[in-house]
This record gives C-alpha cells, structure tokens and sequence, in this order.
C-alpha cells in the first residue's frame, strides 16, 4: 500500500516518532523513506546575523544527518535525509506531490501562548494544503 514515505524531519521529539512510525509503516509495506528538513529563514536585515544563521543552520543539518544514520543503521532501512529551504508546509506538500510520495508522516508540536493564537502549526498547514494523505504523530 505505502511505497514512498515523506517524513518532515527538524531533530525535535516529535519529529523522531513520526520518524519511528514511518520506519515500521517501510517494514510492514517495504517502502523506502525520505526524511526531508525544511528550514524556514526570516528576513534579515544585518550580513553578521546571515552568517550566524548559515553557521547554526549548517551545524544542525551535520548533527541531524548523524541522527538519521544512526537511527538507519539502528534499525537496518535506508534513509534517505535531504534539507530544502522555504515554509515547511507549502515545501513538505508540494514536494510529496512533485516526487509523488504514498504518505506524509509529521509530529505534532504544541504551540503554547502568543504563537498558538497567531501560529498555524506545520503540520495543520500541511493537513489543509496537500493532496497526499497526511499522519500526523501525537504524543
């Protein structure tokens, strides 16, 4: 039934269980995962908070490729990591269609305060917008 499985990837707890199901829905159905981490940038006005940025960005997709290794080798499926830039759910939606993908895995974050008024969650964007099948993992 599930051959290809997109799962939005960013390191956090969530995002490690969506990938967790996503690798015993590859056993059961013998379908290949893409792990695929979209990092948003917010405009910036200042060149040395650009580069603060590119350093922090680029020693999180290091740590998080060891991660996705780790967790490959761990439980013997291939991975496949990739790291896009632009808004999470637009990118995470149209690249499940674009590479047509059977099923797109994500975490669910809580959004707390201010951001849970003003924030639309990923994975309720994704949810609204795709035209894939979307699971989304709650705690």
């Amino acid at each position: 039934m599930f051959k290809r499985i997109l799962v939005g990837f960013d390191g956090s707890k969530e995002s490690l269980r969506a990938l967790n199901l996503a690798i015993n829905l590859a056993k059961l159905h013998g379908a290949s995962i893409k792990a695929l981490e979209v990092i948003e940038h917010m405009p910036v006005i200042l060149e040395a908070y650009i580069k603060e940025d590119t350093l922090r960005d680029r020693e999180r997709i290091i740590k998080h490729t060891e991660i996705i290794k780790r967790i490959s080798i761990e439980n013997g499926i291939n991975i496949d990591y990739e790291v896009v830039r632009g808004d999470p759910a637009v990118v995470l939606s149209k690249y499940a269609d674009s590479e047509d993908f059977d099923l797109i895995i994500l975490g669910k974050r809580k959004l707390k305060g201010l951001k849970k008024v003003f924030m639309e969650s990923v994975s309720s964007k994704v949810l609204d917008i795709s035209k894939k099948p979307v699971l989304v993992v709650k705690e």
